[in-house]
């Protein structure tokens, strides 16, 4: 089978080869060039999926590990920073999914790492809710939250006792508002109620 090749400006130094029955993919002028594509021309089926083979799917598993070393990324968000550096579908995909296999991009993990590294400092429902922007899959959260069990007294008590400093004395209607404070947080009530009475506690 032929494609007909149709060359498009990207304005970002790269040209889509588009073959008109299928996504094409993004080339440098200079590959361009080199490969002797011109607007219009034809290009058999399995050369142009040399090609692909050749440039595009090598500079998205290159692209995906520069964006990977400089800072760990769900699997959505590699995925939208990839296709911010034009990168078409096919070789998208199967950069990801290389990355996948040598263990580079790891959802369960990732949200295993956060949750560790944020449960001191926020509610377990803000951290899902956070993991679930970021793309993380329900069926994971599930197990890693389920994993980590219930939030504990220690992810909550010093967060308590520096904003129980605003109020000059633990009365009645600070506590309330200690209270509410962490509630709209998400943080379970009885958690809270239990911080609350201990630094009151502490304080005595």
């Amino acid at each position: 089978m032929q494609y007909k090749i149709t060359l498009t400006d990207t304005g970002k130094k790269k040209v889509y080869v588009n073959p008109g029955v299928r996504e094409g993919i993004y080339l440098y002028p200079g590959e361009i060039k080199k490969l002797r594509l011109e607007d219009g021309s034809e290009l058999e089926q399995d050369e142009f999926e040399r090609i692909r083979l050749e440039y595009a799917l090598p500079r998205a598993k290159h692209r995906a590990i520069a964006i990977l070393a400089k800072r760990d990324k769900t699997e959505q968000e590699l995925r939208e920073k990839l296709l911010q550096s034009l990168t078409d579908t096919q070789s998208l995909e199967e950069a990801i999914s290389y990355m996948k296999a040598c263990g580079y991009v790891d959802d369960t993990q990732y949200a295993r790492d956060y949750l560790y590294f944020k449960k001191g400092r926020k509610s377990f429902l803000q951290i899902k809710m956070e993991l679930q922007k970021k793309g993380i899959p329900a069926e994971v959260l599930e197990t890693v939250f389920e994993e980590e069990g219930s939030q504990q007294m220690e992810d909550i008590l010093e967060q308590v006792r520096k904003y129980m400093r605003k109020f000059p004395e633990l009365d009645f209607p600070a506590r309330q508002k200690v209270y509410a404070h962490f509630a709209r947080k998400g943080y379970a009530r009885d958690l809270i109620r239990e911080a609350i009475d201990k630094i009151g506690e502490l304080e005595e």
